[in-house]
């Protein structure tokens, strides 16, 4: 799942930025009126990290080709058309504001959602921590009206890295695998990360207890599952089959996924970390270090949740 926040008002850009995953869009922002002070991403090449300027393009684009090195193969700038531009496999893409738009749609990039509109978080923030202003933006931008206006990504470039824009397109790229005792369906593309992702589970549950509980107590691995976000056009990660759910048994009586409480609940984002499952700290470092990013850091939280982003772990540091 994919979620992001369009947040206008700059202190709580401050508060915020660090760790909105998923749901911080920041096209209306401009970090360079920031004093360094205030500034999160002081001292790295973030520092000006707007989503759509042409300092980012550089930082994203080789971001890119980073994480997909045999599909990347080249980016650059054009002075022809005074844009960066990427190419995968054969086809070309310009930055176009952070969409990486095709060409002919690249005048429109207005009407889509950039491709890199967020920075992963370092860890999970805890809801004490929160100002009444956090919490009132918080309710604001998860409201399903508002979530539901939210541009999407455009696809083409999505295709051109995985293969496929449509359904049929993309099954014809989804294998079925066992994961931690478990069946499941993925795109064929993240087997590789993923086997090296339970190899590395296994061996940390031979001398760390709390792992080993956490391998015996899953109940199912979801993968791949062509649908839409939840109040919102945008396409899932899971709809690629990029992305997994990883559910325990019985759920352990805590929370799992935001949306799963916010109808009945108007104060979810105040769950306590003590009551929301989390799987344990060195498994979502394993994922992390194989190119998954965790739910369960998005303020939006989703802890069963965990997608191949390995290009926003790259823009963070992480790999």
């Amino acid at each position: 799942m994919n979620h992001f926040f369009l947040v206008r008002i700059v202190p709580i850009i401050v508060a915020l930025s660090v760790f909105f995953g998923g749901l911080l869009i920041l096209q209306n922002c401009d970090f360079g009126g920031l004093g360094k002070k205030s500034n999160p991403f002081h001292g790295t090449d973030l520092e000006q990290f707007d989503m759509e300027g042409p300092s980012t393009a550089r930082l994203v684009l080789s971001a890119f080709q980073r994480a997909y090195p045999a599909k990347v193969t080249d980016y650059g700038y054009d002075k022809g058309v005074q844009d960066w531009f990427i190419v995968v496999g054969q086809k070309e893409f310009q930055w176009a504001r952070g969409r990486i738009l095709p060409p002919r749609v690249a005048s429109q990039a207005e009407e889509w959602r950039p491709v890199v509109d967020y920075l992963y978080p370092e860890k999970v923030t805890d809801p004490e921590t929160f100002t009444q202003e956090i919490i009132s933006e918080i309710r604001r931008t998860s409201h399903p009206d508002f979530r539901a206006s939210q541009p999407s990504y455009h696809l083409d470039f999505f295709d051109a890295l995985y293969d496929g824009k449509y359904q049929v397109r993309i099954e014809q790229n989804i294998v079925s695998m066992s994961f931690l005792g478990r069946g499941v369906d993925v795109h064929r593309d993240i087997v590789p990360a993923l086997s090296q992702v339970e190899k590395r589970i296994l061996e940390e549950a031979e001398h760390n207890q709390e792992v080993e509980d956490f391998v015996d107590n899953i109940s199912s691995v979801e993968g791949y599952n062509w649908r839409e976000i939840r109040d919102r056009s945008d396409r899932s990660f899971h709809s690629w089959g990029l992305a997994l759910d990883i559910l325990p048994k019985g759920w352990q009586k805590k929370n799992l996924y935001w949306n799963w409480i916010s109808d009945f609940d108007s104060d979810w984002m105040m769950i306590p970390l003590s009551k929301r499952w989390m799987p344990p700290q060195s498994v979502v470092d394993i994922f992390e270090r194989h190119g998954f990013v965790w739910g369960g850091k998005w303020m939006l939280w989703d802890t069963i949740h965990f997608e191949y982003r390995p290009e926003l772990l790259i823009l963070r540091g992480r790999s």
